[in-house]
């Protein structure tokens, strides 16, 4: 039996996107782990890049099968040209196949098994995959919008009076929004704490984008010994997702999660993962790295959900150790348990927590730059007399080519410079950004 849950156009860049976005919330709420759902939205963002080359690129079916008990994940796509297959596509999907549908269709057929399925395939459950897959996606939005301006241009001749007094109405109505957007920025950014220094430094860097986002962050220690970094971006822009990313942070900053040990990162990520759920946000999603260093033991000990991996770099070393976050998207279904990994800090040691908007950026040619891109990009020196972060943050505008980018720019670097002996920290205040 197929249970067909939607499909994603693929007719511009947008699409690549859409579907590294989506392929990644579908893949965590049929309970694959985070590197396979990473590997699989990597390889098919690959695809959706090589079938943009044909004339007419296609389209991106999603469908869910029963056989005999087994379930199977389905993804099908039409184009009108044959393509290379990649091995990776075969390394990472239990049967692939190119088909041929008469003359003028090819069709591209993954499948993928899905076992330790958690919950149930419930209506309800599979009405909210599809409704997810469903959405429409930036390119159909845009061209919904250039044909409601070609409306308005064959209109114009006789409403040129209507016309303009309804531009000046959205005039006003976009300035008072963005009067709001930029008051909203500016309180969410006098919540940044002072940059900290002495054994353990810690500096950041903030750039909104042109639209108020939903990332925040952290760090303040819990008692004498346990200092917490934490990082979240909240899916979306605009005030409700800076109001949800702003009252989360305050929740670990206030240490107010009504049984929670604030130095255990599993015990947080579950708690806020059950308080703040997408039924009751608006249907906002978030990510999340939280981590707490032991001073007297130099260990962190780190979780998360969704989020980018941390990149830490001990001394001497010009290739990070990556610090990922093992659990799925925060707010979206229930886990039991979120894991956590812990490491011993060598001192010197340098650590990097970030969003995903200081890595994901569309280039001025037309391409995506890619993580392991940004990786390298973080392995190299850093110029006399700058930072990485500024390195980084005048880098990726050059790549866009624009002066402006699309997410907000979060950045968190620590440095490790700790003493033989028992070390006094620097106690420096959570916040939100």
């Amino acid at each position: 039996m197929r249970t067909h849950l939607g499909d994603v156009r693929i007719f511009d860049q947008s699409a690549v996107v859409e579907v590294r976005s989506k392929v990644l919330s579908l893949t965590a709420a049929f309970g694959f782990g985070s590197a396979m759902s990473t590997r699989m939205a990597t390889i098919l963002s690959d695809l959706v890049r090589q079938l943009l080359k044909n004339s007419e690129p296609g389209s991106m079916f999603v469908d869910l099968e029963d056989m005999q008990g087994q379930l199977i994940l389905g993804l099908r796509f039409l184009t009108s040209e044959t393509i290379q297959i990649s091995p990776a596509l075969h390394d990472v999907f239990d049967d692939v196949r190119q088909l041929a549908n008469g003359d003028a269709v090819r069709e591209i057929s993954l499948r993928k098994m899905i076992r330790n399925m958690p919950g149930s395939l419930t209506p309800e459950f599979l009405d909210f995959q599809r409704d997810r897959i469903s959405l429409k996606s930036r390119a159909a939005l845009l061209e919904e919008l250039r044909e409601k301006n070609q409306q308005l241009e064959r209109y114009n001749a006789h409403l040129e009076d209507l016309v303009r007094e309804r531009t000046n109405e959205l005039e006003l109505t976009n300035q008072r929004m963005q009067r709001d957007l930029d008051a909203g920025a500016e309180y969410v950014a006098r919540l940044i704490p002072e940059p900290i220094t002495g054994q353990i430094s810690i500096d950041w860097r903030y750039v909104p984008s042109e639209e108020l986002g939903g990332d925040a962050m952290g760090y303040h220690w819990i008692d004498p010994d346990h200092m917490a970094i934490y990082l979240l971006d909240v899916t979306g822009h605009g005030i409700d997702s800076a109001l949800l990313a702003v009252s989360i942070i305050n929740v670990v900053r206030g240490a107010s999660l009504p049984g929670a040990d604030f130095r255990n990162p599993s015990e947080v990520l579950k708690r806020l993962n059950q308080s703040f759920t997408m039924d009751m946000h608006g249907n906002k999603l978030y990510t999340m790295w939280y981590g707490v260093f032991h001073r007297p033991s130099r260990t962190l000990t780190w979780g998360g959900g969704g989020h980018p991996d941390a990149l830490l770099y001990v001394k001497d070393s010009r290739e990070p150790i990556r610090l990922a976050s093992q659990g799925p998207l925060m707010g979206m279904i229930e886990w039991p348990h979120f894991e956590t990994d812990s490491i011993v800090i060598e001192s010197p040691s340098s650590m990097f927590l970030y969003s995903d908007g200081v890595f994901e950026i569309h280039k001025e040619d037309g391409n995506e730059w890619t993580f392991e891109e940004f990786v390298d990009f973080m392995n190299q020196p850093v110029p006399k007399g700058d930072t990485k972060m500024d390195d980084l943050y005048r880098y990726v505008r050059e790549l866009c080519g624009c002066e402006h980018l699309g997410d907000d720019f979060s950045i968190l670097e620590l440095r490790f410079n700790l003493r033989d002996e028992h070390f006094d920290g620097v106690h420096g205040a959570g916040a939100a950004i």
